[in-house]
């Protein structure tokens, strides 16, 4: 029996995130749901997605940043929001997104769009030739991706990857991260932290053409998703 797809649904409203969970089991899927794109990092290193649906309002990181990180890493996403404006609606299709839905969506229209991007992909877990890891070349101050392209590393950069590749999958905290950079305040080291990421997570998709697998879990730290 072929695997089921699974979809993930980021959605900060318990009532809607269960019930279309609850609908899409029913219709043959597998689903998870998640309460921000933060929670949805950290559950996505445990549940494999095939496809996620994603609401724009979210606490912390936004829809759209999440739709846009998984758009350049090639996993569908529609987006399912109260936002019924056209600018919203370029906005979202924009970032990635392949279908746009407005609450209130009726289950049967989001399951047959769901099902209408997934028709001719293959579920994850049964795809073969899986691609090497990403890799920390210390020695020669690179980090490289898994399609084998490499970005060069400032020696600060290096010692940030270090923290966070020593345990791939687990939240480094943001008082770790600080004492190992050498920070002296928490939260004005974490800060600086996070712009030097930002700078990083642009040269490595310039250079690499594939995006940095590290995710902030807010408030909390950072992981490195293996």
């Amino acid at each position: 029996m072929p695997p089921k797809f699974i979809i993930s649904v980021v959605e900060d409203d318990e009532d809607i995130r269960g019930n279309v969970c609850r609908y899409l089991e029913c219709s043959g899927f597998k689903a998870w749901g998640a309460d921000s794109a933060e929670d949805f990092y950290v559950r996505l290193l445990r549940d494999r997605a095939d496809l996620v649906v994603v609401d724009i309002g979210l606490p912390g990181e936004d829809g759209l940043s999440l739709v846009t990180r998984l758009a350049a890493q090639g996993v569908p996403t529609v987006l399912m929001t109260a936002r019924a404006d056209l600018d919203s609606r370029i906005a979202g299709l924009d970032a990635g997104a392949l279908q746009y839905f407005v609450k209130p969506v009726d289950m049967q229209e989001l399951t047959a769009g769901i099902r209408s991007q997934l028709r001719y992909l293959t579920p994850r877990a049964a795809q073969g030739g899986a691609l090497a890891p990403w890799r920390l070349d210390q020695a020669a101050s690179r980090l490289v991706a898994p399609n084998q392209s490499s970005v060069d590393l400032t020696s600060r950069e290096l010692e940030l990857l270090g923290c966070l590749m020593v345990t791939p999958g687990a939240m480094v905290t943001k008082q770790t991260l600080t004492e190992a950079m050498g920070a002296d305040e928490a939260e004005d080291g974490f800060h600086r932290i996070e712009s030097q990421l930002t700078r990083l997570r642009r040269k490595t998709m310039d250079t690499t053409g594939t995006a940095l697998p590290v995710r902030a879990v807010f408030g909390k730290g950072l992981v490195f998703v293996p």
